[in-house]
């Protein structure tokens, strides 16, 4: 009976190694099983380029309890040698719609080479040993056993993206366009602020390092104006744990950021902005094992309103 083992490879923990044996092809040119056709004639004075297809069965033994386990389809043309070209698609259930992809000369002796396969055999590589049987072979056609040994790599998922960090706010204003980082890759740690200001946060930029260990810059955000700039770089050990200011009128708009101040492990920078009557506070604080990792925000002539990217601290 036929015996199909697969084992973990010791050639490399990347593959596994099969090994197929006591497989039997029924070859078949004419007869009752016929199992092959010649579909071009040979040229008459060389002899070559006779083509055939053949859907030869492979049987799990010999004799009549036997059972196909598979059909080797594809052609085989005549150029010297019998030059085969052909798919060994399993039926068998363990196996079922997989194929060995397979190229070699002859039918009856030698060796195959498998140069591919699908499904359960992706990718696979080995070599199919045969031998005719001439003492099985019958007038149903000649039996040539098989071995069929080979490696195929274990093709393992890609895997799933980390999460976005979760997100606080916005506070603030409804007004302006929406200004945001790219989804992916997601920030990590802030490395530096840069916010304009003068009666009112007029724009704010932002360097980050991301998940694929880049660092990115955002460039300016909202409004050109502002009196005054302030540059915020981080130490390496220091990280945001909290974004506060207030809110209120200016000009002839609404709720946009008055002021802003950042809070970090180390110090707190600010308030930027020039707070008046009338405004409101806001503040957007992160838990003790998290940090702010990143901002998006809303805005055009002004810094209407802001909201944090948030990353448990490593």
């Amino acid at each position: 009976m036929a015996n199909f083992q697969i084992t973990p490879s010791r050639v490399t923990v990347d593959n596994n190694e099969y090994n197929f044996s006591n497989l039997y092809l029924l070859h078949a040119p004419s007869g009752p099983r016929k199992n092959q056709a010649e579909v071009t004639r040979s040229d008459a004075d060389t002899g070559l380029g006779v083509i055939a297809v053949n859907n030869w069965e492979i049987y799990d033994g010999l004799g009549p309890g036997a059972a196909i386990v598979a059909r080797a389809q594809g052609l085989h043309i005549h150029a010297g040698n019998w030059s085969n070209v052909f798919s060994i698609v399993f039926e068998t259930p363990r196996f079922s719609g997989s194929t060995l992809e397979v190229m070699g000369t002859s039918v009856d002796i030698g060796e195959f080479a498998i140069v591919g396969g699908t499904k359960q055999f992706a990718m696979a590589r080995g070599v199919i040993y045969k031998k005719y049987l001439p003492e099985q072979s019958t007038s149903d056609g000649g039996i040539i056993q098989l071995t069929i040994r080979g490696f195929f790599p274990v093709l393992k998922p890609q895997p799933s993206p980390p999460p976005p960090p979760p997100v606080i706010g916005p506070c603030g204003g409804n007004g302006g366009v929406v200004w945001d980082i790219p989804g992916t890759p997601s920030p990590t740690r802030l490395e530096s602020i840069t916010i304009s200001y003068g009666g009112v946060i007029d724009g704010i930029e932002f360097s980050y390092i991301n998940q694929s260990g880049q660092r990115c810059t955002t460039g300016r955000w909202c409004g050109k104006g502002g009196t005054r700039t302030q540059l915020i770089n981080l130490g390496p050990s220091e990280f945001v744990k909290e974004v506060s200011g207030t809110i209120g009128a200016y000009r002839h708009y609404n709720n946009i950021i008055r002021t802003l101040a950042i809070v970090t492990n180390v110090r707190t920078y600010g308030p930027f902005g020039n707070q008046l009557n009338g405004t409101a506070p806001f503040s957007i604080p992160v838990q003790n094992n998290s940090s702010i990792v990143g901002f998006f925000a809303r805005g055009q002539q002004f810094l209407d309103a802001i909201g944090v990217y948030v990353q448990e601290t490593q």
